[in-house]
């Protein structure tokens, strides 16, 4: 199996799995909580979701950065051993081993569907990222705001991704250092996650999930 048909496989995968821990941990209140932190409205019934990605954006920070009682719900499912396979197993892992970040796209790949990017917010290291939509929606500059998962035989987003202009970088590492700071109610991630995502909506690039 290539690298890209592997890619394919844990994205179908890791959607279904995403699907799974939202039914097995969603409530009201994790569903009020998570859409009030990140400004969506809602109406007590509808969530008015303002762009394409905001929805699976939503269902990862509920996920992924939400704490109940210290932990968040792919934590608790992790714990719980309620994956189904092997492979549910190695995403989870990886998935809430990630932090997101700040990432500056370097170059694309003329051989495959990867790009070079370098983590802004953590002593610039590089990264080569395996990602099919990306690398056929985003050029060199472009700045995202990304969760990356490392697996053995690759590194990819988790499926969410903010992409920016060029021109923003500045000014997002300006307000990333005004908006996030030591909390003991909120970590650093879940801050990050809720500055990246306002942000996005007045300076982000908006592009279609495929």
């Amino acid at each position: 199996m290539t690298d890209v048909d592997q890619y394919k496989t844990y994205r179908e995968v890791g959607t279904q799995l995403n699907s799974d821990i939202l039914e097995a941990y969603s409530d009201r209140e994790l569903i009020v909580e998570t859409a009030t932190e990140l400004g969506i409205e809602f109406d007590g019934l509808n969530l008015a979701y303002e762009f394409e990605s905001q929805m699976p954006a939503h269902f990862e920070f509920a996920l992924y950065e939400y704490c109940r009682d210290g932990t968040t719900a792919a934590e608790r499912y992790l714990e719980e051993e309620r994956w189904r396979s092997e492979t549910e197993r190695k995403i989870l892992k990886a998935t809430v081993d990630a932090t997101p970040s700040l990432f500056e796209v370097e170059s694309l790949s003329e051989s495959g569907p990867r790009l070079r990017v370098t983590d802004l917010l953590n002593n610039c290291e590089e990264r080569t990222l395996l990602d099919i939509n990306l690398s056929q929606t985003v050029e060199p500059g472009t700045v995202l705001f990304f969760r990356p998962v490392r697996y053995d035989e690759f590194t990819t987003t988790s499926g969410v991704s903010f992409p920016f202009p060029a021109e923003e970088k500045t000014h997002l590492l300006t307000e990333h250092d005004r908006r996030v700071a030591p909390d003991e109610s909120k970590s650093v991630s879940r801050q990050r996650f809720i500055t990246f995502h306002n942000l996005y909506r007045d300076h982000g690039i908006y592009i279609e999930y495929r």
